[in-house]
């Protein structure tokens, strides 16, 4: 693992369950000084929506509130510019950093899939290397494929005994509650499990009840308004034996659920068939559902979990996942 000693970072990421800071804890343990943005700097649903959906409205104000930003920051050079999707960042800014940093290294990584964030495209030229989670964006838009990562809270070692035998957390987006309810409604009442269905306000549950036929019905109690701490997440999952996983239907490459799962030496659930062309599947620790009828073999959660490698876990580590998106591995 190479250090970044005496270097300086402009790291800009969303706010995204507290991943950024997981992401700048390991940066400044390699030895970098860090200065973070935040790609989309608003907390609230309302204007978090405004940004996806009509982001020219709110940009003159972002491009404003980071140029103020940097100006505090006070640095006269970075070697190295990592974004996190960019979803809020203009060209006009991506210029100015160009011309003020030359010899800073750009480096973007996707974790979204380009079908969610098509404005970004118009940004690529603007960096030296480009990643992304999603195989099939990395194809048409010339980026390097890399699957995202687990975080060192998810380490946890193999137990012979769990609490829950299934564990779901997760966002209701998409398709995710038809899914999740088709799910309880084959899995045997003796199967103990756990479920934390997250919504991000009230509102966005009335408005999927009128979007959403899956939904028409759906109880408001089924759901929950605050996302869950990530310290009890890592908890679960430790104490479960298979976790549940279920991408978005317009991503084609693996959810951080499905690291996190190998972090946390759980066996996994998934409806993302193309986990089966990754280095790590197996059998014995993956289960692969279809979306529109999900069935769990019971045998599957009665074995043992198979452990993963050493080189595939530091691999799909955060760790790993730095080496590789800064080029530490040469």
């Amino acid at each position: 693992m190479k250090t970044l000693n005496g270097k300086r970072v402009l790291f800009i990421a969303p706010k995204f369950f507290g991943y950024e800071l997981e992401i700048q804890q390991e940066i400044e343990r390699r030895g970098a000084i860090v200065d973070f943005l935040p790609d989309r700097p608003f907390d609230d649903p309302l204007k978090t929506a405004i940004t996806r959906f009509s982001p020219q409205l709110i940009q003159p104000f972002i491009n404003r509130l980071y140029h103020k930003q940097l100006n505090l920051f006070g640095s006269s050079n970075y070697d190295i510019i990592l974004t996190i999707n960019g979803q809020t960042i203009t060209p006009q800014f991506l210029s100015m950093l160009k011309m003020s940093f030359p010899q800073a290294k750009f480096v973007l990584y996707m974790w979204d899939s380009m079908n969610n964030r098509p404005r970004i495209a118009k940004n690529l030229h603007f960096y030296d290397d480009v990643y992304c989670f999603d195989p099939e964006s990395a194809k048409n838009f010339g980026m390097k494929i890399r699957p995202t990562f687990f975080t060192p809270g998810f380490q946890s070692p193999i137990k012979l005994s769990y609490d829950y035998q299934l564990s779901f957390i997760g966002t209701m987006h998409s398709d995710r509650y038809e899914i999740i309810n088709k799910i309880r409604a084959k899995v045997p009442k003796n199967i103990k499990s756990y479920w934390y269905l997250y919504l991000q306000a009230p509102w966005v549950f009335k408005a999927y009840k009128v979007m959403k036929p899956a939904m028409r019905n759906a109880p408001i109690e089924n759901f929950k308004f605050k996302p869950l701490e990530k310290l009890k997440v890592q908890q679960i999952f430790s104490n479960s034996k298979a976790i549940i996983d279920i991408e978005h239907p317009k991503q084609h490459g693996l959810t951080m659920r499905a690291f996190e799962a190998m972090g946390s030496n759980k066996k996994l659930i998934t409806t993302n068939h193309n986990i089966k062309t990754y280095d790590f599947f197996r059998e014995e620790n993956i289960c692969v559902v279809d979306r529109k009828d999900p069935n769990i073999s019971l045998d599957f959660l009665e074995t043992q979990y198979f452990p993963t490698s050493a080189e595939l876990y530091y691999k799909y580590s955060l760790a790993g996942w730095l080496d590789e998106v800064l080029s530490l591995n040469g």
